[in-house]
């Protein structure tokens, strides 16, 4: 059901530019263990593969949390106060977060919106008058964030918990959908970044099979250019072009589990040396949701298929322990 599970570096970030050469995954779980970290891509089935896997569990909600924050989006209009954007282009200045993409982030209601229990991230051809020229922005996006004071105080400060995000991707060629976190203070990539769900457009793997879902995770110690590298999993998802499914992130203070529909698919855990370095996710944090649109990673643009680039989102839940 999943594919071999792969160690890399090389995948960018939402928050930098591009990678570099590839480690195979043994040079990666070595230099991983020598760091005291410990990182897990789990799988089932694909027999033969060498790489180290973890058995096949289920990933669900445990008895003992309740809900602690919501948005299931019944409301119509603009997303709740709960949640705000990132605004502009990562192309220009001010900004660290980028991979050459080439949407314009706005708030607008034809790029983020609520209705009919849905919310919907839609990129729309063409940006808005004003913006800078000479960068080759092609449209207009929403990336939105729960990076508020009524969101922290929800979790009481907290990121550990349980969160499940209910969403369609759009897998089109030109598209980098994300729903992700990151810490709420530093720079990146010392404030830790989790990756719940990425799909990339520009990347011929997902282009051929376009079933496929990556997480990842990035810190100081690893990420793009380092020694260590970054750590991350892919898997196929029956129907995850065309269905809703359940993204979900069980966060505690000692690991990170990634998974869609109950199924874990990849796991990074905390060793007792570990340091902010390695681990930075101890901090509050807050989720993201984006359609990129371009760039390193969203590849070429066709634009009529802008249309059909919308990451709708049904509900987004987070549980903590009682």
């Amino acid at each position: 059901m999943l594919h071999s599970p792969v160690l890399t570096r090389g995948w960018p970030s939402r928050a930098t530019g591009w990678g570099q050469a590839l480690f195979t995954p043994s040079k990666v779980l070595k230099g991983m263990w020598a760091a005291g970290l410990m990182a897990t891509m789990v799988a089932c089935g694909g027999g033969g593969d060498s790489s180290p896997t973890a058995p096949a569990l289920t990933l669900s909600k445990p008895d003992s949390y309740v809900l602690k924050w919501s948005d299931e989006f019944d409301t119509v209009g603009a997303p709740g106060s709960a949640w705000t954007y990132d605004l502009g282009s990562p192309l220009l200045g001010g900004t660290v977060w980028g991979n050459s993409e080439k949407q314009y982030y706005t708030s607008d209601a034809a790029n983020v919106s609520v209705s009919n229990g849905m919310l919907t991230i839609q990129p729309v051809q063409g940006v808005p008058s004003g913006a800078p020229t000479g960068y080759g922005l092609l449209a207009t996006s929403s990336r939105i964030k729960t990076d508020t004071s009524e969101y922290y105080n929800a979790l009481n400060a907290t990121p550990y918990g349980f969160y499940e995000i209910r969403a369609k991707v759009p897998c089109v060629a030109g598209a980098w959908p994300a729903i992700w976190m990151m810490g709420r203070n530093g720079d990146w990539p010392a404030r830790g970044e989790v990756d719940i769900m990425e799909w990339f457009g520009g990347v011929q793997e997902f282009r051929n099979q376009p079933n496929q879902v990556q997480s990842a995770v990035h810190t100081t110690y690893n990420h793009w250019g380092t020694v260590a590298g970054l750590l991350y999993a892919k898997r196929n998802v029956a129907n995850m072009c065309s269905e809703f499914h359940r993204f979900q992130l069980h966060w505690t203070a000692n690991e990170i589990l990634i998974g869609v529909d109950e199924v874990p698919t990849f796991s990074y855990k905390k060793a007792s040396n570990a340091g902010t370095d390695k681990w930075p996710f101890d901090q509050p944090a807050h989720i993201l949701l984006n359609v990129a649109v371009g760039g390193n990673l969203g590849g070429p643009v066709n634009l009529s298929d802008l249309p059909a680039m919308a990451l709708q989102v049904d509900y987004v839940k987070v549980w903590q322990n009682r």
